[in-house]
């Protein structure tokens, strides 16, 4: 994902996410997830005024609410204002004031957090929706990343069916967070550890006791 600019990567990883867990590319367009940018408006504390409703027009789904944000900043206070939009021509969403209170809220936080012109908000258009990968997308990269560790995986494997938890506990630091959940991908989408498996590895109290020995050198 070298097509990501540098802000977007930053205001992501003080939240925990990155561009892989956070966003997608459509057709040329990379797109954020609406979670992510709630994720980042009460990192950084931003506020909002309550709404404006400049049309209001239920019967035939026309709304326009324009939305006002504020963040606290080192040298002041930063104040955005967006309008969210939706009529039958660009929503097909059932619940039309939401869905212009999110695009606009959605806006205002892509203000106040630098990253407007990098991204757009995933409720920013249908066709971005449209376009948002499915849970069975990144199977070829799932594959790759097993390629990659196929020692690390099957040491893992054998590990686990012996139920050498040392062992295990020994291996999980060998590869970071980010690929340690790609491999572990559910075997109902294609994930080559089996359910048994991953459920041997989570809340396994011998499991977590050697990882946390290991840790503090015992």
């Amino acid at each position: 994902m070298s097509d990501i600019p540098q802000p977007v990567i930053d205001v992501l990883k003080e939240i925990g996410e990155t561009a892989k867990t956070s966003t997608w590319d459509c057709h040329g367009t990379r797109v954020i997830l609406h979670k992510a940018l709630e994720k980042i408006a009460a990192n950084k504390g931003i506020t909002f005024d309550a709404p404006v409703h400049l049309v209001t027009d239920p019967a035939n789904k026309q709304v326009a609410i324009q939305v006002t944000g504020r963040l606290i900043a080192d040298f002041g206070s930063i104040e955005a204002w967006s309008i969210g939009e939706v009529s039958p021509a660009n929503c097909k969403n059932a619940y039309p004031f939401a869905m212009a209170e999110k695009r606009a809220k959605d806006r205002v936080i892509l203000k106040l957090a630098g990253l407007h012109g990098y991204v757009y908000s995933e409720d920013e258009a249908e066709e971005f929706k449209d376009s948002k990968p499915s849970e069975n997308d990144g199977l070829l990269e799932y594959n790759a990343a097993v390629r990659e560790n196929w020692d690390w995986v099957n040491g893992a494997k054998e590990a686990i069916a012996n139920q050498d938890w040392y062992s295990l506990a020994g291996m999980w630091g060998d590869i970071d967070h980010e690929t340690m959940a790609t491999l572990f991908r559910a075997p109902t989408k294609g994930g080559i550890f089996t359910t048994e498996e991953r459920a041997a590895c989570k809340g396994n109290d011998a499991f977590n006791q050697a990882r946390k020995e290991l840790a503090n050198g015992v």
